[in-house]
């Protein structure tokens, strides 16, 4: 198995890595307690996951599987804390997010080490689907309650 790329720690929730190709990422991770408000035991352990490209174009370059290992690199690191809980919101402005489904979903089969338990997620608003995953250590005492609240805001989300 390859090994992640180099990680600059920014803060306890904030990566950048460069790939060999030259195209940088920032991996963050975001306050979502807000969205579990109906839920104050778990709240405050909830961040949504993000990805951005910072510069290059990733299009333009070969499949790469050391990101996605890095990717998991930063997820290990976050979840040291084991009541950390991460939201992944597949994003929809550009029409790809079933590409990001599923690119994320390989990522978790390939590099997830046993530790992560996933759930995954649509939540409809205004007619669209918006595919999400929710990732929890599996040694978090309260994931049951965890995957319950996420599913009913999954299924209540049009109500919001």
């Amino acid at each position: 198995m390859s090994s992640p790329y180099p990680l600059q720690e920014n803060d306890a929730y904030s990566y950048e890595f460069v790939t060999d190709p030259g195209i940088k990422y920032a991996i963050y991770f975001l306050d979502y307690s807000y969205m579990f408000s109906d839920y104050p035991s778990i709240a405050p352990h909830i961040f949504t996951f993000n990805i951005d490209v910072i510069s290059g174009s990733p299009d333009e370059t070969v499949a790469d599987e050391r990101v996605g290992y890095t990717v998991f690199r930063v997820f290990k690191i976050f979840f040291e804390k084991i009541e950390n809980v991460a939201v992944y919101v597949c994003d929809t402005l550009d029409e790809r997010h079933l590409a990001r489904k599923r690119k994320f979903d390989l990522w978790f089969w390939k590099f997830n080490d046993g530790s992560l338990l996933k759930e995954d997620g649509i939540a409809v608003i205004e007619g669209t689907p918006i595919y999400n995953s929710l990732l929890v250590h599996k040694s978090n005492k309260h994931w049951p309650e965890i995957v319950l609240a996420y599913n009913e805001l999954n299924e209540r989300a049009g109500e919001k």
